[in-house]
């Protein structure tokens, strides 16, 4: 185990490497519509785009929780932001070809495709590395706090992701998505230089093992993991429509939609992390209490959304929002970890890790379909599936509370 001071130092570099490909997903979430726009793809194109570099990130976030077990989380890790920097660079210049004349339509289709889906590929291993090196120097009682700190770097990044975008698109909409590359690249200079190396995993909990299987594993944290999912869905299916309801609703410019884009997503991460530092890491309420508040919250944003016909009312659904996710993705995690079988440890939490990315191999085709019907249409399906995820949710829980 670290010493508390060294503990603090790879917390903080976990964090910036985290908050690194965070913004680089802000940014890219928040001109991808726009982008889309302007080179002629239609949103079915945006969402294939997404949902397949997704996909592949789900599959590619528990193989590589498996790699980084055997060869060490910082190599792993370093892996992960090699990947996301090359690959950032690879999907950027794929999109200066489009804007460029060079290639079109179907061609630059499968271009960003292709390079998107490789870049996928090997960024997946980031997110399994940094939490699983969280775990791996946490006491069972700290583990919620420990990847707490480590994942908050996500609601950062979306809060800075989105006006990072927003200052740079004026140079160009390809500003944003290349000044990530020399992000990333610093922050693999971090991890390369100041995070300690740790043993495999493999050779760590030999003697753990053992005792861990005299609990029976238990079907309940799946509930959880699939709660995770939706609420990742509805937000992908927000994201997904959110800019071009800019553009069709609002009569935005494709540029002056991705500003407002970012604008919208920096406030709903505000009030996220918020919630998270306010509320979640200071435990003033239980994880069962934040989930059973977390989950309203968030449909009732998605209703609003779908409702709303003023800017006004759409940064309050906005708002609401982050409240809701400040507070529901720790809580469900925290959720699905405790109520697992010592055995299911991993598993669970790997599934947990990937979890955005399933929701997001979903929500943007669906949104996709959904909007040629009616453009407001997905946030009234993100808001239903959250309704019934929080029926799911809740009976789970009073089950819990009867057994106990």
């Amino acid at each position: 185990m670290l010493s508390p001071s060294a503990s603090t130092i790879v917390f903080r570099v976990l964090f910036c490497a985290l908050l690194a490909t965070s913004v680089g997903q802000s940014v890219m979430l928040t001109t991808l519509p726009s982008m889309g726009r302007q080179a002629n793809l239609s949103e079915f194109h945006i969402a294939t785009i997404m949902s397949s570099s997704a996909l592949i990130f789900a599959f590619g976030t528990n193989v590589w929780s498996k790699v980084a077990k055997r060869a060490g989380f910082k190599r792993i890790l370093m892996v992960g932001l090699s990947g996301y920097s090359l690959g950032t660079f690879a999907f950027a210049s794929a999109w200066m070809a489009g804007f460029s004349g060079i290639i079109s339509g179907t061609n630059l289709f499968l271009a960003l495709l292709i390079s998107r889906s490789l870049q996928s590929t090997i960024m997946s291993a980031t997110p399994p590395s940094a939490v699983g090196y969280a775990v791996a120097i946490s006491t069972p009682q700290s583990r919620v706090s420990a990847i707490s700190k480590v994942t908050s770097a996500s609601n950062v990044g979306q809060i800075v992701g989105p006006a990072y975008a927003g200052l740079l698109v004026g140079f160009g909409l390809l500003a944003p998505l290349y000044s990530i590359v020399l992000l990333t690249l610093l922050a693999l200079t971090l991890v390369y230089f100041k995070l300690p190396v740790l043993p495999p995993l493999s050779q760590q909990k030999n003697a753990q093992q053992t005792s861990d299987n005299n609990q029976a594993p238990s079907k309940v944290p799946y509930v959880f993991v699939a709660a995770c999912i939706c609420v990742f869905c509805a937000m992908a299916m927000m994201q997904q429509s959110l800019g071009f309801f800019f553009i069709d609703f609002y009569d935005y410019s494709p540029v002056d939609a991705a500003r407002q884009v970012g604008f919208a997503m920096m406030v709903s991460a505000a009030a996220s992390l918020t919630a998270q530092f306010g509320w979640v890491q200071k435990g003033r309420i239980s994880k069962e209490a934040m989930i059973t508040i977390a989950l309203p919250l968030l449909g009732l944003a998605y209703l609003l959304l779908f409702l709303q016909h003023s800017l006004f009312m759409l940064y309050a659904a906005m708002t609401l929002m982050g409240l809701g996710m400040g507070m529901a993705y720790p809580s469900l995690a925290a959720a699905a970890t405790t109520y697992c079988a010592p055995s299911q440890q991993a598993t669970i939490t790997g599934l947990i890790t990937a979890t955005t990315a399933m929701g997001y191999v979903i929500g943007p085709p669906l949104a996709a379909f959904i909007y040629q019907l009616d453009i407001a249409l997905p946030f009234a399906i993100a808001s239903a599936l959250i309704a019934a995820t929080t029926c799911v949710v809740y009976i789970t829980l009073r089950r819990i509370r009867h057994v106990g």
